[in-house]
């Protein structure tokens, strides 16, 4: 059983964030920098929904990824646009190592206290093999004895 790890997708996200906004000009950072970014920059975060069992080997997961985006200046103009990239950026599907997630709902909203820094929120849709694998030995030989009785 392979259950697809938080940091892997967590890593993909970055990764298709700095292809198209590449450093130094942006910066990605993750929820525990609290103070001392340089704008502009994009905050990451991955959020469980969970997971439940569909059938005897397959469970169905999924995830949140929030992307914050700071402006050095706010410019909702800018914010639009960004939406429109990262949109374009996630497609239908999420590359995490030899695997495809699905995208599913695409929402974006304005968040802190002037409703001015821009959110992205994209659901991520996922199944998990949950079949364990066999890990007895496999049997080379096998000795029948007939006997008439």
């Amino acid at each position: 059983m392979i259950w697809i790890k938080f940091t892997e997708i967590k890593k993909a996200v970055n990764e298709l964030l700095k292809e198209r906004y590449p450093p130094p000009q942006f910066k990605i950072y993750g929820k525990e920098i609290k103070e001392g970014y340089d704008a502009p920059c994009f905050f990451t975060e991955i959020l469980d929904r969970g997971s439940r069992a569909e059938t005897k080997n397959f469970a169905r997961g999924g995830v949140t990824v929030k992307i914050t985006y700071f402006q050095t200046e706010k410019n909702e103009l800018d914010q639009l646009e960004k939406v429109d990239e990262i949109k374009d950026l996630f497609g239908l599907f999420l590359c995490v190592g030899n695997r495809r997630l699905t995208i599913g709902d695409f929402e974006h909203d304005f968040i802190g206290e002037y409703q001015d820094i821009l959110q992205i929120s994209i659901e991520i849709d996922y199944k998990e093999n949950t079949q364990k694998e066999d890990t007895a030995p496999l049997a080379r030989e096998i000795g029948v004895a007939v006997t008439q009785g």
